[in-house]
């Protein structure tokens, strides 16, 4: 286990050199003019001078790339061109907005959806399995714009239970301000005790969360379905009933746990992709997460900002891809596998 996990993450380093190669060699050759964004548009031309030599651009290419890497081991991402600031600083205040809906989400889908896929393949072509499969195909099929556009018209808007925008009311918040410790709003509100934060931050959190579940939900209970359908026809499982063990026991025990590795493999690839494309989302709902922040250094060519985003996205694939691999390889067959490849 020891030596797989170790080629896992030597694999996952080279696949973060390469992106950061790749995405400093794309930024440089993108028709941009980053030093004249970081003095303005009405700069003079000795302002402008001075900004290239300030950004370092006045220096091969070779140079730069060797500097940006030194800077790399350090933590050091480089300024953000718009806002004049450390990149790591503004990663630090967005990505914790972002991953704590985008986890709760996947986690949220993975115990809603695992059971209605279950029960949707043991009860096969009953009303429950035909319920099950429309409205998980039907969740699949639904842009996630437009769910969060009707959650906000049906439950903000019309009933009034929920908050139609922001993270957290902007008199609460000035009335009675977080201690942030970790950077995650939910866990500060709970270790610092201020349970008006972390009521008000759920109540915020509810509709995003149920709009970033819907196709990881949809996506869990299809899958489940569709595997287990093929494992109750194995060898093993009809053995097990042979023997007079109970049903309830064959599907939980025997059968469901050689779904969970492949659906928590591809939960975690949705983890991974949503972490960098709420952009949308976000924008409906003006959560303050690396979607927006993601969009706005899109928008304005900052590419210190776009490099920091793309290195974190790569980073959040290659961890999760590990865990799902880890996850995987707890089954003794596809470690014996493994070692004889």
């Amino acid at each position: 286990m020891g030596r797989y996990i170790l080629r896992r993450m030597v694999t996952g380093i080279f696949v973060l050199f390469v992106v950061v190669t790749v995405t400093f060699l794309l930024a440089r050759v993108v028709p941009s003019d980053p030093a004249q964004k970081w003095v303005g548009a009405h700069a003079t031309a000795e302002q402008k001078a001075e900004a290239i030599k300030e950004l370092g651009l006045d220096k091969p290419l070779t140079v730069q790339y060797s500097t940006y890497i030194k800077d790399l081991f350090k933590g050091n991402l480089g300024l953000s061109i718009v806002s004049h600031r450390p990149v790591s600083l503004e990663l630090k205040e967005a990505i914790p907005n972002t991953i704590e809906i985008v986890f709760l989400s996947v986690i949220l889908a993975f115990i809603l959806g695992l059971p209605v896929g279950v029960y949707s393949a043991i009860k096969e072509n009953t009303i429950f399995d035909h319920i099950g499969r429309f409205i998980s195909v039907g969740i699949i099929s639904l842009p996630a714009f437009w769910v969060a556009l009707i959650l906000q018209i049906v439950f903000s808007t019309k009933l009034g239970w929920f908050p139609l925008t922001g993270q957290i009311d902007t008199v609460l918040n000035l009335t009675n301000p977080l201690q942030r410790i970790t950077g995650f709003v939910m866990l500060d509100s709970i270790l610092t005790g201020n349970w008006p934060i972390f009521i008000n931050v759920i109540r915020h959190s509810i509709l995003p969360i149920i709009t970033l579940m819907s196709y990881p939900f949809g996506l869990t209970a299809r899958m489940t379905r569709s595997i287990l359908l093929e494992v109750m026809n194995e060898d093993y499982i009809q053995a097990s009933r042979a023997f007079g063990i109970k049903e309830r026991l064959v599907v939980w025990r025997y059968a469901v746990k050689n779904v969970v590795g492949t659906v928590t493999t591809v939960l975690s690839l949705s983890a991974g992709y949503a972490l960098v494309n709420t952009f949308v989302i976000e924008a409906v709902f003006s959560w303050p997460g690396i979607g927006n922040y993601i969009a706005r250094s899109v928008v304005n060519l900052d590419y210190p900002a776009i490099i920091g985003v793309t290195l974190f996205a790569s980073l959040a694939y290659v961890v999760l891809n590990l865990f799902s691999d880890i996850i995987i390889a707890l089954d003794p067959r596809i470690r014996f596998a493994e070692g004889e490849g």
